[in-house]
């Protein structure tokens, strides 16, 4: 018996490791998720005691977690720097993906500028002394060395000056205190780093790995739960943390400053990281040319060997430019579904990595073969395939579906195609699936999906197969206005990354990515490119099981009349849904430049026939390219949408606007005049030069001009295409009308 009290005590001690976490309690509601994390008891299901320590004037945070009398604690983005300068510090989480950090000049009205400053002494606390975005913003505006600092971690809101201090916490006491004030936002300066993050020493990280992660996941938790649950958690802090004593009020105004900026994922993004690296370099003059993110927590953590593959290896990637959206031309670059994937992939796992494109699929699968190219990004395995190459697990799935001309009646069924012929890509997964599967179908074998869309549109082939978002894809970007989507198959394919054998240990290293990548990035690439869901229609197999199921045929038949009226019902939706992909732009929701070259082909007869008046608006936005190369294309994307929506919210309903191209757009305006039309246009040059799109100014160029007698389609819009080139000439920001 007292053997196993011994044995109980020994798991015990050892179940509920100590740990020491120092932070601020400066800032209350900041820290919530450690507070909550100890409160509800999500430490102690990790199997850990955890100790929250609190800050005090003289404490260096750094220097505690060093020397280990602290075990973790939360800095923020000049943590970066401090590695940068040989402090031997882990990084593990960010918990606020934007800072809170601002400067702010008190009780001095003569600062108007951040210029102004340059006259005084700027308070800066142990964090914002070597903030990046503190000192970048100030040194975006002059040297660095002109600015006169004080390091002082605390200071008192009745004093005049310049500090650095939280949006969530000092500026609540400013504001109460009715204090001249001047804030200074490095997010305004284009300056948006990390807010906390929560780090520990290599040494604890090394030795223990483990204890790092439990303590990541039960904060994560704390933290959710807090702004899930921001009541509760006031009442907490104010009862037992509260010893700075704040008012409810005030925890409350801290809680709805912080859970905008939470971080949604808990993980570094590897852009941000080295743009921080870049400031420091510049400002501390520092020249760090090691790996960053050694001292960096990510779930893609390579071993040795891992690294050394990786180091030692530049990977030939090829792929086909005939497989939209997966893989294809986009400003003369491939781009697709499989190319954001790739970028993802490389990027997590720092892979150094070279492109190449190919016109025909066999070719690419035969540079495989014989190791004159490392992988190929969008495939699935097949017996064939598996004697040369290995391959990831599947990074996405989608059915195959069948494309048929418009007068075909939706199809439930693909057996019901068994006397038709079906036009396939030679050697695609499609192909291979289905000859398995239906020997006897009559197939046509075609280099890529266009050339198949192509015969089924001369009515040389009654369909075409491939997977969902290929066919949909280009029936939309070739303009095949004669062909739907007309029903899907039984059969999923997975697709996946196709590598050389001997190239086998880097499955694993993908596979990590893949299983680690959040959900929301999947939804962000899968939208940017894939415009509609297919519905399952009710198969026939399905509605003859009901018809010849026992004896009660009344009963059946009724049963059956439901089915076919919520068949019916899902056959009108689908159809709708294709009508919409075939027409929308699919980020935008606008009109795509099929439909909308079809409206203003329309109308062009209808102005001509009636004699009637018709404009034709077409712009861009100025230096496009800008904005994606300095915010990255998800902005660029956000851009386009929010300028989509005010333009949309700015013309009449009689109009017709759509998206021409990549940041081209076009509105056609029936029953307007040139003089109407110049008026239309420069009211939305004012309001787009007046807003912010994904928080990014930007201005257009516009090209206006009215129908002409012996106008065609073509000369009309080269006419309007021309005329925005001259606004671009001339300036940009402009409209130019003739």
């Amino acid at each position: 018996m007292k053997k196993l009290i011994i044995l109980f005590l020994i798991v015990f001690i050892y179940a509920n490791e100590k740990v020491n976490i120092q932070l601020n309690w400066k800032y209350q509601f900041e820290f919530a998720g450690f507070i909550m994390a100890k409160e509800k008891g999500f430490y102690k299901e990790e199997g850990l005691d955890v100790n929250l320590l609190e800050l005090n004037k003289n404490t260096d945070v750094i220097k505690k977690v060093l020397n280990t009398s602290a075990t973790y604690g939360v800095g923020d983005s000049s943590l970066v720097t401090e590695i940068m300068e040989g402090k031997n510090v882990e990084l593990l989480m960010p918990i606020y993906d934007e800072s809170a950090f601002i400067l702010v000049a008190i009780n001095l009205p003569n600062i108007k500028t951040l210029k102004d400053i340059l006259k005084y002494n700027i308070v800066l606390d142990q964090f914002a002394y070597k903030n990046p975005a503190i000192l970048g913003m100030l040194g975006s505006i002059d040297d660095i060395k002109k600015f006169k600092f004080k390091k002082e971690n605390y200071f008192d809101v009745d004093k005049k000056g310049v500090f650095s201090i939280y949006t969530s916490n000092e500026l609540y006491k400013i504001k109460k205190s009715k204090i001249p004030y001047k804030i200074f936002n490095p997010k305004d300066y284009g300056f948006n780093f990390y807010g906390d993050i929560l780090f520990t020493s290599k040494k604890e990280f090394e030795n223990h790995k483990d204890r790092a992660l439990k303590v990541m996941n039960a904060t994560k938790m704390g933290y959710i739960y807090a702004f899930n649950h921001i009541d509760e958690t006031i009442k907490i802090i104010k009862s037992k943390y509260n010893t700075q004593n704040f008012s409810e009020d005030k925890l409350r105004y801290e809680s709805n400053t912080l859970k905008d900026i939470l971080s949604k994922t808990f993980l570094f993004d590897n852009d941000k990281i080295k743009q921080i690296v870049i400031i420091s370099n510049m400002l501390f003059k520092l020249n760090y040319n090691k790996n960053i993110f050694n001292n960096i927590y990510s779930p893609y953590r390579l071993t040795k060997e891992e690294q050394n593959f990786i180091d030692t290896h530049i990977l030939k990637c090829i792929t086909t430019i005939n497989w939209p959206p997966f893989n294809t031309l986009q400003n003369g670059k491939i781009a697709g579904i499989a190319i954001d994937y790739w970028k993802y992939i490389k990027d997590k796992l720092h892979l150094k990595s070279k492109c190449i494109s190919e016109k025909e699929w066999l070719k690419v699968l035969e540079s495989i073969k014989t190791k004159k190219a490392d992988l190929t990004l969008s495939t699935t395995n097949t017996p064939d395939r598996e004697k040369y190459a290995v391959f990831t697990k599947a990074y996405a799935s989608f059915p195959i579906a069948i494309a048929t001309r418009n007068d075909v009646d939706f199809i439930a069924d693909i057996k019901s195609l068994y006397d038709k012929k079906i036009a396939v890509g030679k050697n695609y997964t499609a192909e291979k699936i289905l000859k398995k599967h239906y020997p006897y179908f009559k197939f046509i074998e075609v280099k890529n999906t266009k050339e198949a869309l192509e015969l089924v549109s001369e009515s040389k082939a009654y369909a075409a197969v491939d997977i969902l978002p290929v066919l949909s894809y280009t029936i939309s970007k070739y303009n095949f206005a004669n062909l739907k989507i007309a029903g899907k198959t039984q059969f999923e394919v997975d697709i996946k990354i196709m590598i050389r054998k001997d190239y086998k240990d880097l499955v694993p290293l993908i596979n990590r990515v893949i299983s680690n990548m959040p959900k929301s990035k999947k939804e962000e690439i899968y939208h940017k490119w894939v415009k509609v869901n297919m519905q399952n229609g009710y198969s026939k197999d399905s509605v003859n099981q009901f018809l010849f199921v026992g004896g009660f045929s009344l009963i059946l038949i009724g049963l059956w009349g439901i089915f076919a009226y919520f068949n019916i019902k899902k056959r009108k939706k689908l159809e709708q849904q294709l009508q919409e992909l075939s027409e929308k732009d699919g980020l935008t929701k606008i009109y795509n430049r099929r439909k909308i070259d079809e409206i203003l082909e329309e109308e062009i007869k209808v102005a001509k026939r009636y004699n009637e008046d018709l404009s034709l608006i077409f712009f861009d936005i100025d230096y496009f390219k800008k904005i994606n190369d300095t915010y990255g294309h998800k902005i660029g994307d956000e851009v386009l949408i929010d300028l989509a929506k005010l333009v949309t919210n700015n013309i009449r309903a009689s109009d017709s606007f759509g998206r021409w191209g990549g940041e081209e757009f076009m509105i056609v305006c029936p029953h307007t005049d040139l003089h109407s039309a110049i008026l239309l246009a420069e009211k939305l040059r004012k309001l787009i030069e007046n807003n912010k799109f994904g928080g990014v100014k930007i201005t257009c160029s516009f090209g206006v001009t009215e129908i002409k007698e012996d106008d065609t389609l073509e000369s009309f819009t080269i006419r309007a295409d021309e005329l925005l080139y001259l606004s671009k000439e001339n300036g940009r920001n402009r409209v130019t009308s003739g």
